[in-house]
């Protein structure tokens, strides 16, 4: 028997490999193995199993086979195979980088034991006359609820550990073990009822008639913020628990883990597993653990999540499905979390929900298509007050603060409310954040203000602590940049404002202003979520823009219709198709060479338009010149010229590593 292994190599081939008879009852697709490679030992993932191999030189055994490797179901294997060709990504990285977990041996979780007083042991205590027996049984039914951390017995009385187990045997205490994981997971919220208000209950009545629907399709709920869709996600996610499935939730950023991780708590009895990159060892072991056992029905968590080893798979659903944060650009593959999600509910044949106040384009345009289900909500579920919205010029005023922002700050702290400032700048910018926090302690000494920005955050305990801190009323000011803007709700907080609304505004990035549109609708959304009065202050330079008003008057439908106008008329997704190729090296004639040289291959091709090469420029710490090559493609021509890319890379067996070259399917931005 014989196996083809694929390794993380930048390489779009696999290597075979001979099976020990010891081995052949154990394997299977997607298993860890440990291989020789190159004079090492190295992991790799078993892609396909065989009876022959056509290869005529000396075949290597595999060392070892990990047998706690996950059985990986079908449905994901298919969602791997599928994000390895769309996303032109050799599938050894495509693997490395999605299911790596298969590669741990055990799943180590630090645990307490404790010990607890039964019924009987209560009846019984006068009985026993064993001095360390007695002491013990004393001990527990002076400890709160008769229970108590073994190590407390160790202080105190020697030979402790074999009392307890005689103890045990003659059922006056239970010993249990307790996992030990001091994260947001360990926090226990007692379970209310959840009670929709009749304009929800009506649309989830709608949502679940759509999910019963043999024409299976995905479903988009969407609404203005604070009309309660959270609340309507739990309900459907009730309704798949009853069903014995398990669930999948999928948010854009760690920090909008804790709202919902706390929303679900509140009301959902079953143990919620996180998932995301901040989280330690420990931690995603028990979440692995748990999955494995089927304790652990719903992961709440970022990209990487999608590839948790649920089986029995019965609904995924993308919280803030606009966000561009659901694209991963950090390493291969470059996949788009959101499109994967409804390829993985595709191949799994289960339920995807979508939830947006602000859907993405793309989503828009299916909804228009009747691609998808869409089902809204018009109303705030606190409906006493609406937001009082105000655009402010400052093409006239000077500094990061308008008279008309200080004097809002300074009346709201007095009303002992809470205020979110927004500064507009790319993911977690520090020197910007920091003048604004500098100015601000300026006018107002005495306050707290907590940043949330990449200086501030430091694994994933600061994640949901800064958060909660400012939720328990410890700060007047929470201050960040646009990760503060979406999926956060906190009832004290009476004033939002964005400092820079005009930030990429003049980008030439053909998303620049669909972006700009939803963080400031966005931002809105989060003031006003109580009966309490609420303003949004949008500070521009240039009021007059179509995109910003849009936001600040709520109208999506205008917004959208503009912008799939403009796209139409400039052959932009969603009426095309785009790939961003990237030539890197650190000779700056070499990357010029490269990227047209491999342009030649399209010249004459008039269903794709070739845009460069072109040399984007360095940041300061970069080292290596980039040359950038956009190719827009008709749609009916898209498998071809996806093929064609394809196999031109595998034909000139291209190491993508050494070459250093960037492929990104659907990017989300031009630079």
């Amino acid at each position: 028997m014989y196996v083809e292994v694929s390794i993380p190599i930048a390489l779009f081939k696999s290597f075979t490999y001979k099976v020990p008879k010891k081995y052949q009852n154990k394997i299977f697709l997607g298993q860890s193995v440990t291989i020789p490679f190159k004079n090492k030992k190295i992991n790799g993932f078993i892609i396909e199993i065989k009876n022959n191999s056509d290869y005529d030189g000396k075949l290597l055994n595999v060392i070892s086979v990990n047998e706690n490797s996950f059985q990986i179901n079908p449905e994901l294997w298919k969602t791997l195979i599928w994000i390895s060709k769309y996303y032109i990504c050799p599938l050894g990285q495509t693997l490395g980088n999605t299911i790596s977990y298969q590669h741990k041996n055990k799943f180590k979780i630090p645990s307490e034991k404790y010990v607890q007083l039964t019924n009987h042991g209560l009846k019984n205590i006068k009985k026993i006359n064993y001095p360390i027996q007695k002491k013990i049984l004393q001990l527990l039914y002076k400890s709160p609820n008769y229970k108590a951390n073994l190590s407390l017995f160790k202080k105190e009385l020697p030979s402790y550990y074999q009392a307890c187990k005689t103890l045990e045997s003659k059922r006056l205490i239970s010993i249990k073990k307790i996992n030990k994981i001091d994260s947001l997971m360990s926090k226990k919220i007692q379970c209310k009822s959840l009670i929709l208000k009749k304009y929800q209950s009506l649309v989830l009545k709608d949502i679940q008639s759509d999910l019963n629907n043999d024409n299976k399709k995905p479903i988009l709920l969407s609404g203005i913020p604070g009309s309660g869709k959270t609340m309507i996600y739990i309900k459907i996610i009730e309704d798949f628990l009853k069903k014995n499935l398990n669930i999948l939730i999928l948010v854009p950023e760690v920090s909008q883990i804790f709202h919902v991780y706390n929303s679900l708590a509140n009301y959902v009895k079953e143990d919620i597993g996180l998932w995301h990159s901040k989280l330690s060892t420990s931690e995603k072991n028990y979440v692995l653990s748990g999955i494995k056992s089927n304790t652990i029905r719903i992961v709440v968590g970022t990209r990487s999540s999608l590839f948790t080893p649920f089986s029995n798979l019965g609904l995924i659903i993308v919280d803030e499905e606009q966000e561009l944060n659901y694209k991963q650009d950090l390493s291969s593959p470059y996949y788009n979390a959101r499109d994967v999600a409804l390829m993985r509910s595709k191949f799994s044949k289960c339920s995807i929900l979508l939830v947006s106040s602000a859907p993405s384009l793309e989503t828009y345009h299916n909804i228009k298509l009747k691609k998808y289900y869409n089902h809204s909500l018009s109303r705030k579920y606190f409906e006493n007050q609406e937001t009082n919205i105000r655009l402010i010029d400052m093409s006239s005023q000077k500094g990061f603060l308008s008279d008309v922002l200080i004097h809002k700050i300074e009346e709201t702290i007095t009303n002992k409310q809470q205020i979110i400032l927004l500064h507009n700048k790319r993911g977690y910018d520090k020197g910007g954040i920091q003048k604004v926090e500098s100015i601000l302690y300026k006018f107002f000494p005495s306050i707290k203000i907590l940043r949330y920005d990449g200086d501030t955050i430091v694994g994933s305990k600061t994640y949901y602590s800064i958060l909660n801190n400012f939720e328990q009323g410890n700060a007047d000011i929470l201050l960040g940049t646009s990760i503060i803007s979406k999926g956060l709700d906190f009832s004290n907080v009476s004033l939002v404002a964005m400092i820079n609304a005009d930030f990429g505004l003049s980008s030439p990035d053909f998303r620049s202003g669909e972006r700009i549109f939803q963080n400031i609708y966005q931002l809105v959304g989060r003031a006003g979520r109580r009966d309490a009065k609420s303003t949004a202050i949008i500070q521009t330079n240039n009021v007059n823009d179509e995109y910003i008003k849009n936001a600040c008057k709520n109208n999506l439908e205008k917004n959208y219709t503009q912008i799939l106008r403009d796209r139409k008329d400039l052959d932009y997704p969603p009426y095309t198709r785009l790939i961003k190729i990237l030539f890197l090296s650190k000779n700056d004639i070499n990357a010029e060479k490269q990227s047209s040289s491999f342009i030649k291959n399209f010249k004459g091709n008039l269903n794709i338009q070739v845009l460069g090469p072109v040399k984007i420029k360095n940041n300061v710490d970069e080292i290596l010149n980039r040359y950038q090559i956009l190719i827009k493609c008709k749609k009916h021509y898209w498998q071809k010229f996806h093929d064609l890319i394809t196999e031109n890379l595998k034909s000139s067996n291209t190491d993508l590593k050494k070459q250093k070259i960037k492929i990104d399917v659907d990017p989300i931005s031009f630079f």
